[in-house]
C-alpha cells in the first residue's frame, strides 16, 4: 500500500491535474508576473513573514524590478515551457524549493514540489501565504497546475511522478540525489541536480583597517545567519590572504554581532566535538573564537571534514599567500566564493585558471546567499525551456 500524499498547498489540489491536457503557460505570462508580484508584495506586508529574514529576503527577490532583470537575461527567440516539472527539494534550507520552482514558473512550466519531511515555522508561513494567494480567483488555474505536495520519500511516488514528468530538479546530498537520478523516467527528462556542495570567503587582510572591520563583519554574519550556516553557499572557510595583524579582532567583532543578533549559543557542544576532531587529524590548532561562533585555524583543508561540520557559526581558518594557494586548494565541490578586498579584474584572472575545477560563483561578501538563476553552473531559465529553431 502507497504511503499517503498531503497536498499543502492548494489545499483541494490533485495529481490529477499532470493528465488534464491543459496549455502550458507562455514564458513570463502575465498572469503569472501577477501572481509572483502578489507573492512579493504579501512576503514584504504579512506581519508574520516580517519575522523571518529568509521570507523577507525572499520578497525582495520576487520584486518587479529582479523579474525584469531576469526576463532581460532569458534565453531569446522562440522558447517554450519543458511542460511538467517535479522539484526534489532540500531539508536543510526551508525556502530553497521556491527559487527553482519560480524559475520553472516564469519559463511557463507546470510543477509538482515535493517539500521535504522536516518541518519548520517558515515553511508552515510561506505554505499559508500561497494557499491564500491559490484561493483568489485570478490565480486559481495557477493553483491547480503547481501543486506543493509531502509524501514519505520511500514512497512510490517518487518513482510515479518520475515517469510522467518532463524535468527533475533535485536538491539534496549525493546519495539523495543518485537515488532520484537512478528512477526511470521519460527518454527525454531532464535532470537538474543540486548535490552536495560547500562554500568559501576569501579577505585580505592587507587591506584592513579598524574603521572597516565592522562593515565586513556584518557582510559575513549576513551570509552565515540564515538556515544555520547549512545553506550550499553559505562559507565555512575562510581563506586568510597576507596580513593577519586584524584577523582576531575581526572575529570579535563577528561573535558580537552574532550575539547581538540574537544567535544563540547552543552550537557550542557541537563546535567543541567538531574542533576535538579536527585537532585529532594534527592538522587544526585550538579555537581562536569559542563562543556565539566558532573559529578554527587549520594548516590544510579536506572536504571530508565537512562531514563534522554542523553549522551554527563555524569557520574554518586556513592563511593563503596568494589566489594559487586557494586555486590548487580547491575541489569540485566548491560552489561559490565570496571575497573582500580583492580587484575583480583579479578575480577573473583567478577564475580563469584551468585547474580550477568548482567553484560556480564569485560574489562579495555579503551576497552568498543572493539567488540567481545561474546556479550552480547552471543557466536555470535555460534548462527550464526549450528554443525553437526557425529558419
Amino acid at each position: 500500500m502507497m504511503s499517503p500524499l498531503n497536498m499543502l498547498a492548494p489545499v483541494n489540489g490533485s495529481l490529477d491535474v499532470i493528465n488534464d491536457n491543459t496549455p502550458y503557460f507562455r514564458c513570463f505570462d502575465e498572469n503569472v508576473l501577477a501572481f509572483i508580484e502578489s507573492l512579493s508584495n504579501e512576503l514584504l506586508k504579512n506581519s508574520e513573514a516580517k519575522t523571518y529574514p529568509e521570507l523577507v529576503a525572499l520578497g525582495f527577490w520576487l520584486r518587479k524590478s529582479n523579474l525584469k532583470k531576469m526576463q532581460s537575461l532569458s534565453p531569446t527567440g522562440v522558447i517554450k515551457p519543458l511542460g511538467w516539472v517535479v522539484h526534489f527539494t532540500p531539508s536543510n534550507v526551508d525556502t530553497m524549493f521556491i527559487y527553482s520552482w519560480i524559475c520553472s514558473l516564469l519559463m511557463g512550466n507546470h510543477n509538482v514540489i515535493r517539500v521535504a519531511t522536516k518541518s519548520s515555522d517558515i515553511k508552515d508561513c510561506l505554505l499559508n501565504i500561497l494557499n491564500l494567494l491559490f484561493a483568489k480567483p485570478e490565480f486559481v488555474q495557477i493553483g491547480q497546475h503547481n501543486l506543493f505536495v509531502h509524501y514519505d520519500k520511500h514512497s512510490a511516488y517518487s518513482a510515479e511522478l518520475s515517469l510522467i514528468c518532463d524535468v527533475r530538479v533535485i536538491w539534496g546530498g549525493d546519495d539523495s540525489v543518485n537515488a532520484i537520478r537512478n528512477l526511470p523516467c521519460k527518454p527525454r527528462c531532464r535532470d537538474i541536480s543540486f548535490a552536495d556542495r560547500y562554500s568559501a570567503c576569501v579577505i585580505n587582510g592587507q587591506q584592513l583597517t579598524t574603521e572597516n572591520i565592522p562593515q565586513l563583519a556584518e557582510s559575513l554574519w549576513q551570509d552565515t545567519q540564515p538556515h544555520g550556516q547549512l545553506a550550499c553557499s553559505s562559507p565555512r572557510l575562510v581563506y586568510w590572504l597576507g596580513d593577519s595583524i586584524l584577523q582576531l579582532e575581526l572575529f570579535r567583532q563577528l561573535n558580537q554581532v552574532a550575539k547581538q543578533s540574537g544567535h544563540k549559543i547552543n552550537s557550542l557542544n557541537d563546535h567543541l566535538v567538531t574542533s576535538q576532531l579536527l585537532k585529532s587529524t594534527a592538522k587544526a590548532d585550538a579555537p581562536i573564537i569559542q563562543s556565539a561562533i566558532g573559529v578554527i585555524p587549520v594548516t590544510e583543508f579536506d572536504e571530508n571534514w565537512l562531514d563534522w561540520h554542523l553549522g551554527g557559526g563555524y569557520f574554518l581558518l586556513l592563511p593563503i599567500n596568494s589566489l594559487d594557494d586557494l586555486a590548487s586548494a580547491s575541489s569540485a565541490k566548491l560552489q561559490t566564493l565570496t571575497y573582500w578586498g580583492i580587484e575583480r579584474e583579479t578575480l577573473i584572472k583567478f577564475a580563469q585558471q584551468p585547474s580550477i575545477q568548482g567553484i560556480d560563483r564569485i560574489v562579495p561578501i555579503g551576497r552568498a546567499l543572493d539567488f540567481s538563476p545561474a546556479w550552480d553552473g547552471y543557466q536555470l531559465l535555460t534548462m527550464l525551456s526549450r528554443g525553437v529553431e526557425v529558419k
